[in-house]
């Protein structure tokens, strides 16, 4: 039987990661819900989120197997779209089913990852034994990161692999080697029910993303190397297993081989070191205030070296490092592509800071020692370095969200003009505008602003330009028909004179 001041220290901590969490669960909250209704646009956003509402369209119209078993991305490509696990696919298809289509239908599924990715580390933390109060410092510290507020709520983020991580390690222990034991009880704490429910979640996550398969795998892996744990990892190996095997099929009957091929070799080409070199100070530089910079690699050393977090932490960074090895060049192109380096870098700031600002005791660690100076100072430090991030990051949504939805809100509030058949964007307003197709309904092709490119599109056709670029003899004599922040709309034939 647990001593009553066990049970007291455990409800201590408790009560100091639930409201510690709680606070920062409705911080994000408040400060992501205006972007729930933003028009979609020139971003990651905009373009990720707008691909989703084609493939749930197409379905909601056309059938399941009219719309390419929801991998059609019509009329923006008649290449179905099967590059990824489709499990975010079906999430899309029932949550429009039921919602409807529109903005914010689209970014609800990830607003309730990023929140859920919070709640999920706070309490991995917690089946890791660490304090409660140096892990709601560190998940501030860490949510206050550009990186974190900008990404933790595109998809499902992590939220399903710090889950799986958690069920992991509420059956098997901290080191994932046998049946975990609850803290002051003889017994372990898995069950037949536990098993089928990390099972499920497994598949989930393997049916998720790639790097999530990998997570799945190298758990797995783990386990089969410890008689303990054998069992479970030979559950979770098979459903990760069919799963990806299911994402295969399905790619493979709804997708086209050769292009599939073409793609997988395109990503796996290495990038020029000093291009890569440079693209990551950009990302790193841009994502990260600079004195979080400094704590990123000590961080994910800590919860590596720490037997607590060895596994958790360990299995993220193989995963993301195996995939980033197997298609360097998406890493060199996407600068959220490290995020899930986060859960590592935030157990090991737990880590770090468990004993200067705990009681010293594993597990323990909520209090911090109010009659220690140093301590009420170095908490004082790192809650005012979390509000600074936080407070920062008003540019970053006028940069990530704002400025870009323009783009959508303009081309959802205009249309195209009568009789037009293709969305006409120009050089330089967005890379992949997946967005214009979805308010448009219409194929979208790129034209340069001279007079061959632009003599393409009919003169009545309305051309969508970023008017920052576009070029000075031409901005000097054309008149936009409607302009939203830093893009317009114009004829083609006043482009073309």
């Amino acid at each position: 039987m647990r001593t009553l001041a066990s049970i007291r220290r455990l409800d201590r901590a408790s009560r100091v990661a639930v409201a510690g969490g709680g606070v920062l669960v409705a911080i994000l909250a408040v400060g992501w819900w205006e972007q729930l209704f933003l028009p979609l646009g020139a971003s990651h956003d905009g373009r990720i989120n707008a691909q989703f509402g084609l493939q749930v369209r197409n379905f909601l119209e056309n059938g399941l197997s009219g719309s390419d078993y929801l991998a059609s991305r019509a009329p923006f490509s008649e290449q179905p779209y099967v590059h990824h696990p489709p499990l975010l696919n079906l999430v899309h298809a029932l949550v429009g089913s039921f919602l409807g289509q529109g903005e914010w239908q689209l970014r609800l599924i990830g607003y309730l990852a990023g929140l859920a990715t919070v709640v999920g580390l706070l309490w991995l933390a917690r089946r890791l034994e660490l304090s409660a109060g140096a892990t709601v410092l560190a998940m501030a510290l860490v949510a206050g990161t550009p990186m974190f507020w900008i990404y933790a709520r595109l998809g499902l983020g992590v939220s399903l692999m710090v889950i799986l991580l958690g069920l992991w390690v509420g059956h098997l222990g901290p080191s994932g080697t046998g049946p975990a034991r609850l803290p002051g009880s003889g017994g372990p704490s898995g069950s037949g029910s536990t098993r089928v429910v990390l099972a499920v979640v497994a598949g989930a996550v393997a049916f998720s993303s790639w790097t999530g398969a990998l997570l799945v795998a190298v758990l797995a892996g783990w386990g089969l190397l410890h008689l303990g744990s054998r069992s479970v990892a030979r559950l979770v190996g098979l459903t990760g297993a069919v799963m990806v095997l299911l994402t295969l099929v399905w790619a493979l009957t709804v997708g086209d081989a050769a292009e599939l091929a073409a793609h997988a070799a395109v990503r796996r080409q290495w990038p020029p070191w000093d291009a890569l070199v440079e693209n990551y100070r950009w990302f790193y530089g841009t994502l990260y205030p600079a004195w979080f910079r400094w704590l990123i690699l000590p961080a994910i050393a800590a919860a590596v070296v720490d037997r607590r977090t060895r596994l958790a932490s360990g299995a993220i960074v193989i995963a993301l490092g195996v995939w980033t090895l197997a298609t360097p060049d998406a890493a060199f192109l996407h600068d959220y592509w490290t995020y899930p380096l986060l859960v590592p870098v935030l157990l090991g700031l737990a880590v770090i800071l468990d004993r200067p600002l705990g009681t010293g005791k594993p597990g323990v660690g909520s209090r911090i020692g109010w009659r220690n100076p140093a301590r009420v100072l170095g908490v004082a430090g790192l809650v005012l370095l979390a509000v600074l991030g936080f407070r920062g990051l008003a540019p970053y949504r006028q940069a990530y969200f704002d400025a870009p939805s323009d783009a959508g809100g303009l081309v959802g509030s205009v249309g195209p003009a009568p009789g037009q058949e293709v969305a006409w964007v120009a050089e330089g307003v967005d890379p992949l505008p997946v967005w214009v197709s979805y308010y448009w309904d219409l194929p979208v092709a790129e034209v340069p602003l001279d007079g061959e490119g632009i003599g393409s599109a009919s003169g009545a056709d309305l051309v969508l330009v970023r008017v920052d670029r576009i070029p000075v003899e031409i901005g000097a004599v054309a008149e936009p028909l409607a302009e939203r922040g830093r893009y317009a709309l114009f004829s083609a034939a006043s482009l073309a004179r």
